[in-house]
C-alpha cells in the first residue's frame, strides 16, 4: 500500500482543523441561541472562515447541526451501545453525571436534538443500540408494544429528558437521575414480566 504524500496528509489535517473550528463555534452559539436563530454569516465570522468555506464542509443547516450533535455526543462521552436491558439505567446514570458537569454542552445538545424534521444518523444509531439491548425483553412482544417501549426508552436516555425534567420539576440533579433511572427500571421490569407471561401462555 502506497502512503499518502505529505501534501495530502497536510491538506487533510488542515481540513479537519477548519471543520473543528466551525463546529466548536457552532456549539458555543447553541449554548445560548436556538438553531432557528442561527446566522450562517455570523457563524462563519466567529469560526474565522468565509461563508463559502463553511458551505464547502457543511452544505446545509441540517448537515451542520447533525455534525454538531455528533461532536457533542463524542465530547460528552455518551453511549450509543448498551450491554443488555439491565445495563441501560446504569449507563444513563454514568452519562447523566457528565451532562450535569457540562450544562452548556448539554443545552447545546438539546438544541440539536429538537431541531430536526427527521432523526439524524447519530440518533438512529442510538435507537438501534437501545433496540438491540431491549431485544431480550421485547422480542416476544407485539411489534407495536416493542416500538412504544423503544420510543419511551429513547426519550428517557436523552439530554432532552434530563433537561426537561430538571426544568419542569426543579428537582436537584441527583433526584432527576434517580427519577429517570426508576422509570427505566420500571419499564424494563414490566417488559420482562409481560415477555415471561407470553412465554408461559404459548403452546409448546
Amino acid at each position: 500500500m502506497v502512503a499518502d504524500p505529505p501534501q495530502a496528509r497536510l491538506r487533510d489535517r488542515q481540513a479537519e482543523l477548519v471543520r473543528a473550528q466551525i463546529l466548536d463555534a457552532l456549539v458555543t452559539r447553541l449554548e445560548y441561541e436556538s438553531p432557528d436563530q442561527l446566522s450562517i454569516d455570523d457563524l462563519a465570522t466567529e469560526a474565522g472562515v468565509s461563508r463559502r468555506t463553511l458551505y464547502r464542509y457543511f452544505p446545509n443547516r441540517e448537515v451542520l447541526l447533525a455534525a454538531a450533535e455528533e461532536r457533542l455526543v463524542a465530547r460528552l462521552g455518551l453511549p450509543l451501545e448498551f450491554d443488555g436491558p439491565d445495563s441501560i439505567a446504569p449507563s444513563f446514570r454514568d452519562a447523566s453525571r457528565r451532562l450535569e458537569l457540562n450544562p452548556g454542552l448539554t443545552r447545546a445538545l438539546r438544541q440539536t436534538s429538537i431541531s430536526r424534521l427527521r432523526p439524524p444518523p447519530l440518533r438512529v444509531r442510538r435507537l438501534q443500540g437501545l433496540a438491540r439491548a431491549l431485544e431480550p425483553v421485547t422480542g416476544e412482544l407485539p411489534p407495536a408494544d416493542a416500538e412504544r417501549a423503544l420510543a419511551i426508552m429513547g426519550y428517557l436516555c436523552s439530554a432532552n429528558a434530563w433537561l426537561s425534567i430538571s426544568d419542569e420539576t426543579g428537582l436537584p440533579p441527583d433526584e432527576v437521575r434517580a427519577a429517570i433511572s426508576w422509570a427505566m427500571d420500571t419499564l424494563i421490569r414490566n417488559l420482562r414480566e409481560r415477555a415471561g407471561a407470553r412465554r408461559r401462555s404459548s403452546p409448546d
